[in-house]
């Protein structure tokens, strides 16, 4: 798929990095890897990764990038108005601060968009989390509303679900 989002994404993180360093498609639960720890030690891009929205963590040698906030709050703000029922029923979490789970789901959808493949696999992954931040919201009233961050996945659901019909 040639996807806007997908490409706004990779350009960010590729602009960020130190020159040389690789940017691919993570096999885990990130969105990109990159070599640039190996490159430059001195680690002043993850400063301009964060600058860029991403949240980013060295393991093993290598850098793994997540979409930030940033970027779920940018799609949020261009569907202000819920394009289907999965959105409409989740449009509640909009505006929330961004939990772990929904970074890292985000970033599942968007490696989708970028394969071209795997919506299938991302609509039943949104759908699991989404009944079980529900279900958390009803059973533990008194703790903060969780599921920040998935409006924003469920309106890349509805991307992924459009550009596979085009």
């Amino acid at each position: 798929m040639d996807s806007p989002i997908a490409a706004a994404l990779r350009h960010a993180a590729a602009s960020a990095l130190p020159e040389g360093a690789f940017l691919r498609r993570d096999r885990g639960d990130a969105l990109f890897v990159s070599n640039a720890p190996r490159l430059c030690a001195d680690g002043d891009w993850t400063l301009a990764l964060n600058r860029a929205g991403f949240c980013c963590e060295v393991s093993g040698g290598l850098l793994r990038l997540w979409p930030g906030g940033t970027w779920l709050a940018r799609l949020e703000a261009e569907y202000p108005q819920p394009p289907d029922a999965l959105c409409e029923g989740l449009s509640r979490f909009a505006g929330l601060t961004p939990e772990a789970g929904s970074l890292a789901l985000f970033a599942l959808g968007a490696k989708a968009l970028e394969a071209g493949a795997g919506g299938a696999a991302y609509d039943k992954a949104l759908r699991q989390r989404a009944a079980l931040c529900l279900r958390l919201n009803r059973t533990e009233p008194d703790q903060p509303t969780r599921g920040g961050g998935l409006y924003a996945c469920a309106l890349l659901n509805f991307i992924i679900k459009e550009e596979e019909t085009t």
